[in-house]
């Protein structure tokens, strides 16, 4: 599945990133890859700078989610989430992108793969969420699931 499937199953849906806010920005993003020694998969980098405006998100999925603009609100600063992620001190081989009540979605960065599964680290196990239905094979499956989930 591709950007553009999404865009194409989900036409009904308002894109993610809301129109009025200062869009993501390499810049950005770039720095907060060198501070955090973050790996995003090529797929987020591209929803990051290209595709946030034309794809949709769940409701359930934005909450929590970040977006690369230092000027954006804390409650969507993608900085925030790698910031909080960071100062509890969990594992560096998982980049978080969304926190939800304590809990942080990741890529998962021991994958050899371009594009890395997602999982949840839960705060409570202090470990990744054994649930399989809390496991995406990448982030456009993950985006497509989110979507599915509120049909």
């Amino acid at each position: 599945m591709t950007f553009e499937d999404i865009k194409a199953k989900y036409s009904d849906r308002e894109p993610a990133f809301p129109a009025n806010c200062p869009e993501p920005n390499k810049k950005d993003l770039n720095e907060l890859i060198e501070k955090y020694n973050c790996k995003f998969p090529k797929s987020f980098v591209e929803f990051q700078l290209k595709y946030c405006k034309e794809i949709p998100l769940g409701d359930f999925a934005f909450d929590g989610f970040g977006f690369a603009n230092k000027e954006l609100e804390p409650y969507m600063n993608l900085e925030e989430v790698l910031k909080d992620y960071a100062e509890l001190g969990f594992p560096e081989y998982l980049t978080p992108f969304r926190q939800d009540n304590g809990d942080f979605y990741c890529f998962d960065n021991r994958s050899s793969e371009s594009e890395f599964p997602i999982v949840i680290f839960d705060h409570n196990s202090n470990g990744i969420e054994s649930d399989p239905n809390y496991k995406w094979k990448n982030f456009i499956d993950w985006i497509d699931k989110t979507m599915e989930d509120e049909y």
